[in-house]
């Protein structure tokens, strides 16, 4: 490692926590990027999905699009650690710097950080069910790799994700696909695709041991309950939450005032890959304005001695 001392130790290499990193060092700070995974790009590596909401990358799917991440990542020569996570955090209020024990592998480094910018996402909400090859929980990969043709299809949930994946699964040509939804949150438009009679909205019991919703039997249960976020600092700092996501204010800062919060783990009002990118560069902004803050007195101390 070149540097003991980062300005922003960046956990989670998705597309919020690289955004974050790639403003910084263009910024002039070093940012340390740490990804439990060996890759970035977050949730987009397991996206066979076309990026039609995202202006000029419409042509390019999830895991293309985290391709070009790794790559912009790697060209700006950003400080990042693979198959890496915190072990031990601990903040020193007289120095105003975090001390921060990272695993890699086998391996433990200890660094400093005089800000911690968390971007580590959601998982999805599994709502007591266990995954299985029947039981699938959340979208992505899983979906493109199950055998849906020929077979019956519930899917639980009444989100985006829900009607989405609807789409997704109908391509494959199942004998039949239905989405249990207590309650419809979903865009209108993916609601406008669904064919009448395969949308049933209101109270339901599921039971995967049967395989059955409302003790009609199906081949497959389809998970899509929405997201909760992952708080990795929870063990050593605690931050306010709500709804099982992390509370910011408009500069991202957390109820912790060194730490940030970015992405998904801070539920916006429209989770996406351009909301993350967004709030990546608006946390990196407020870092670089506080560096620089501290950096004037020291800079003035430094000529009056000359």
């Amino acid at each position: 490692m070149k540097h003991h001392h980062y300005e922003a130790l960046i956990v989670g290499g998705g597309p919020a926590g690289c955004s974050c990193a790639l403003w910084l060092k263009h910024l002039g700070l070093k940012p340390l990027l740490i990804e439990r995974s060996h890759r970035l790009g977050g949730l987009q590596n397991d996206s066979p999905y076309p990026n039609i909401w995202i202006l000029g990358k419409n042509y390019k799917n999830g895991k293309a699009f985290a391709k070009d991440v790794n790559q912009q990542i790697k060209s700006a020569r950003i400080e990042t650690l693979f198959e890496s996570e915190i072990s031990i955090l601990k903040y020193l209020e007289s120095e105003k710097i975090f001390s921060i024990l990272i695993q890699k592998k086998r391996s433990l480094l200890k660094v400093t950080a005089s800000f911690v910018v968390l971007a580590t996402g959601v998982f999805p909400r599994a709502g007591g069910f266990n995954p299985s090859e029947s039981v699938l929980i959340g979208p992505g990969d899983q979906i493109e790799a199950a055998h849906f043709k020929g077979k019956t299809v519930a899917i639980l949930g009444g989100g985006d994700n829900a009607f989405e994946n609807y789409q997704f699964i109908k391509k494959q040509r199942p004998k039949s696909v239905k989405i249990f939804a207590r309650n419809v949150r979903a865009q209108l438009p993916f609601v406008q695709k669904i064919k009448p009679g395969d949308l049933s909205v209101g109270p339901y019991s599921a039971d995967s041991q049967a395989m059955t919703v409302n003790q009609i039997p199906f081949d497959f249960l389809v998970v899509m309950y929405g997201w909760q976020a992952e708080n990795v600092l929870a063990p050593w700092i605690p931050l306010e939450m709500a709804n099982e996501f992390l509370v910011t204010d408009q500069f991202r800062r957390t109820s912790f005032d060194r730490v940030y919060a970015i992405g998904e783990v801070t539920q916006a009002s429209h989770p996406c890959c351009v909301t993350a990118m967004a709030d990546g560069i608006v946390a990196a902004k407020d870092i670089q304005r506080r560096v620089d803050a501290m950096r004037v007195p020291q800079e003035v101390a430094r000529k009056i001695k000359t």
